[in-house]
């Protein structure tokens, strides 16, 4: 993680950092800080006759991995917005973007693999594969129509119950592979190029592989010939034992042609025999995708590329993965982050695309650091031995590439003699490079210079200098080769290239395209107004959904089309890590004062006691067991007020009706949370001092596991209340800090942006928004005193004790409307801040009309968002100060 002090002088520290000059009092792991560097140099030789000859060792491109439910809402800007879906498939497999070569996908069992569930294409042994749950094969089938040489390849997280508890699992396991394959084929005409046959990131059964082969070789009559299907083994975390393996066993040897492994760019011996000697590939199966949130630590560490899991760390990765470990092949993990934020290792991607509502979607600064690569170097290329090199090594959380000071990888184009080298820079000094040129037709050719880098001042935008041309140079003969010169500035990434990219200009979206989903928001799963296959296209999956446990899909019954929760006791998968009990939520996480409502039914079970329905708002953190506020009720008539996993109150109905549709409703006006039941409120809570509140969030619906059903479905606005948020980072513009600040640049997944900021008595922050008032949100471990001036104002205390990551510490509610300013320093103790979140203010809408199955009753709104340089503008809370306490909970930071 990157940790960095923040003294009084925040500018002209910041300036001295951007300059390089190295004076800010910073320490950041996984990054270099050595001044000594501003003279250093280095010299490159790229010899061609060191050039790597070896088919199975040549450059394979990037790779992306579509897992976890991480693609799933590309399903809805495929439906709302098809000319933006077309944009982003462009961006990733495009030859002007990241041009993807390799997509690897989750055979999905139904269960939570990190982010999310993948659907299984088969529940039972007699179901026929289907392929359209979902967006995996479908996401396939578009990437193949871009890039038709895309290879494709897929891997089991966990399998079908039936699978794991047959009585022979070899036979029902390749039972699910042929048929996966052939549903493949006849549904969308995909080919598989390999398939992984060991279990993601588990032991390895060597003798699963070898049947999976053997099986595979002698199929008779399929769509295509399985026998040219390559077996893909390893997959192991940071380890090569399965290349051991092979080396103990001539049988695995012979039939697996691809070694995989996750999160390491360095192999062993072992390995690296498989790639000189046998003949067989060498992957970086599953990596990283950046984590960092450029847009706003470039304020702290001076570019918002640096740190552990920055940008400029997955460079290094993928520089390192051939010098260090022969591996030919890097596959991101996601790409696209086409799910919503706070799933389980949130903030991590190359592209966002979480608002399919508005189509917005954001290239982030891996996009542009992949461009280094994929603009220069195209799959087939060579590495030049000679001109490869890395120094980082493992360290921090595992994965990262610390202590980084040469970094480099060069490929050439054997036919035409082209070249390109990538180099990262990731110390506090400039590193000239000497390049030395021999054994190439283009070695006298003329390169150009792009580069990657932060602002050149604190006003400047965060991505001015993303991927910019900086010079053209001749080089000079010298002794029969050809040399030149280029300084690489600190924490930069540059690719030196004969080169012309595709592409050279690369428009980011504003963030004010970025449009909230309006309420009320209804949806009654009948979809009338869209294409008659629009359900049977994507696994009947309801619009806007994203299932963190279970599986939601549209069933067509005699009362019409309803939402059922597909998966019971009796066919639930085998973990693979952890699932909740089922849950699926939707919607803008920007909502909250708003109520939820919907019609839910039981599946009649032989424990009524166990089997509830639900339905939840401010749904906030979906890794957790069961998030946001939300009435749940039982089928034998009790019910609970529940705040995350927590009860706030409960009861019981007389004489209740288990068979019976009742209506559900919970809704939320800032701190006071109702439940409804048939229309009755049965709870009323306010959450007080020292009580945990959640704030702004989307809406949900929970199910045990049983068939239960769920109708009409709506979201609505609560009359003479804020209806949303704007939500912004502590390291946003509007935040400014004063003291002896902790800025961690890279925390956990649970904090917004993954960034937190830690100060103890006597440091102060001051926040700038326009709106009618704000909450501060950030996991505080200890009591703390705060002192709130709001616009000069007399120092308010506030109290706060214990509150959980991405809950509210304290807020303000009833400011006059308009632009305000608040100072907040601490008075005791320590505290802890993430973000904050403003009410009412300006909110970007939709100008288009909803769909036709969307209500069309226009919900009481505030006017267009404009936000002005150094203020915050949002909507807002008022003049009643909550502190807010929860109990302390270990939890990973992933």
């Amino acid at each position: 993680m990157t940790i960095l002090k923040r003294g009084a002088s925040m500018v002209s520290a910041l300036v001295m950092m951007i300059s390089g000059a190295g004076a800010y009092n910073c320490s950041a792991e996984g990054t270099t800080v050595n001044d000594s560097n501003t003279n250093n140099t280095r010299e490159i030789v790229i010899d061609g006759t060191t050039a790597q000859l070896k088919e199975n060792m040549r450059y394979r491109g990037a790779g992306m991995v579509s897992a976890n439910n991480s693609s799933r809402l590309l399903l809805d800007y495929k439906a709302e917005h098809p000319d933006v879906y077309e944009q982003i498939m462009e961006y990733m497999f495009g030859k002007e973007g990241i041009g993807i070569t390799h997509l690897k996908l989750e055979m999905g069992a139904d269960i939570n693999s990190s982010s999310g569930t993948e659907p299984s294409v088969m529940r039972t042994e007699d179901e026929k594969a289907d392929v359209t749950r979902g967006a995996a094969y479908q996401l396939a089938a578009d990437a193949k129509k871009i890039n038709p040489d895309l290879t494709l390849d897929m891997l089991w997280w966990s399998e079908p119950k039936w699978v794991s508890d047959a009585s022979d699992v070899y036979a029902a396991r390749y039972k699910w592979y042929k048929n996966t394959l052939d549903a493949a084929y006849e549904t969308y005409g995909l080919e598989f190029d390999y398939v992984s046959a060991v279990q993601n990131e588990r032991g390895a059964d060597p003798e699963w592989v070898k049947y999976l082969s053997s099986h595979l070789k002698s199929e008779k009559g399929t769509p295509y010939d399985y026998s040219k299907i390559k077996i893909v083994g390893g997959e192991e975390v940071c380890t090569w034992g399965f290349a051991d393996r092979m080396y103990e066993d001539s049988e695995l040897m012979n039939v697996v042609d691809v070694v995989g492994s996750h999160y390491t760019s360095e192999s062993t011996e072992n390995a690296q025999k498989l790639a000189y000697e046998e003949n067989k590939e060498l992957w970086f199966s599953e990596a990283s995708s950046p984590m960092a949130y450029a847009q706003g630590t470039y304020r702290y560490d001076g570019s918002g590329l640096a740190g552990i899991n920055g940008t400029l760390d997955i460079a290094n990765r993928i520089i390192g993965m051939y010098p260090n470990g022969k591996m030919t092949l890097y596959e991101y993990q996601p790409v696209v982050s086409a799910y919503y934020d706070g799933a389980c290792y949130c903030q991590k991607q190359l592209i966002s695309a979480c608002d399919p509502w508005s189509g917005y979607y954001m290239l982030d600064s891996g996009f542009y650091m992949s461009l280094h690569f994929s603009q220069f170097i195209e799959k087939g290329w060579a590495f030049v031995d000679s001109g490869c090199y890395s120094d980082g090594k493992k360290g921090g959380d595992g994965h990262a590439i610390v202590d980084a000071v040469y970094s480099y990888m060069t490929a050439t184009d054997t036919e035409t003699g082209d070249y390109s080298t990538v180099i990262t820079n990731t110390t506090s000094g400039p590193i000239q490079y000497d390049l030395k040129v021999s054994g190439l037709d283009k070695a006298s050719s003329n390169v150009s210079v792009w580069e990657t880098r932060g602002p050149d001042s604190i006003d400047g935008s965060y991505d001015e200098n993303y991927f910019k041309k900086t010079e053209d140079i001749t080089p000079t003969e010298n002794g029969g080769a050809y040399t030149y010169a280029v300084t690489v500035k600190p924490n930069s990434i540059v690719t030196i290239s004969t080169v012309t990219p595709k592409r050279t200009e690369y428009k980011n979206a504003d963030e004010s395209e970025r449009t909230v989903l309006k309420l009320p928001y209804s949806d009654d799963f009948e979809y009338a107004g869209y294409p008659e296959n629009y359900l049977s296209s994507r696994g009947n999956a309801p619009r806007y959904t994203t299932d963190q446990g279970g599986a939601f899909e549209v069933e067509k019954t005699d009362k019409g089309n309803m939402l059922v929760q597909q998966i019971t006791a009796d066919m639930k998968a085998n973990e693979w890590g952890y699932t909740p009990e089922p849950v699926t939520t939707f919607g803008d996480d920007r909502w909250y004062n708003y109520s939820v409502n919907v019609d839910a039914a039981f599946a009649t079970s032989q424990d009524a006691g166990s089997n509830y329905v639900g339905v939840g708002l401010r749904y906030t953190l979906g890794c957790n067991s069961y998030s946001g506020y939300w009435i749940k009720l039982y089928e034998n008539g009790s019910w609970e007020l529940k705040a995350n996993d927590g009860t706030l109150s409960s009861g019981s109905i007389d004489g209740f009706d288990g068979t019976a549709s009742h209506k559900l409703k919970v809704e939320a006006v800032n701190n006071v949370i109702r439940g409804y039941i048939d229309g009755n409120m049965v709870a009323e809570y306010t959450v007080n001092e020292g009580e945990s509140l959640i704030g702004a969030g989307r809406a949900s619906l929970f199910s045990s596991y049983n068939k239960n059903s769920f109708d009409n479905f709506s979201a609505e606005p609560v009359e003479g209340s804020d209806t949303y948020v704007t939500r912004f980072d502590e390291t946003d513009s509007c935040f400014t800090f004063e003291g002896n600040w902790e800025h961690n640049l890279m925390s956990s997944f649970k904090n917004y942006k993954r960034t937190i900021s830690d100060g103890t008595e006597g440091d102060s922050f001051t926040v700038n928004f326009e709106g009618t008032g704000f909450a501060l949100s950030g996991e505080t471990g200890e009591n703390a005193i705060l002192g709130v001036s709001i616009d000069g104002g007399d120092e308010q205390l506030v109290t706060v004790s214990r509150t959980g990551q991405r809950e509210i510490s304290c807020h303000f509610e009833g400011l006059s409307e308009g632009a305000h300013t608040a100072k907040v320093t601490i008075k005791s103790g320590k505290y802890t801040i993430d973000a904050m979140q403003v009410t009412g203010g300006k909110i970007p809408f939709e100008k288009k009309k909803p769909a036709k199955s969307e209500s069309t009753k226009s919900g009481k709104s505030k006017l267009p968002i404009a936000v002005g340089a150094g203020i915050c503008a949002a909507a807002a809370v008022g003049a009643v100060i909550y502190g807010i306490a929860r109990k302390k909970r270990k939890e990973n930071n992933d």
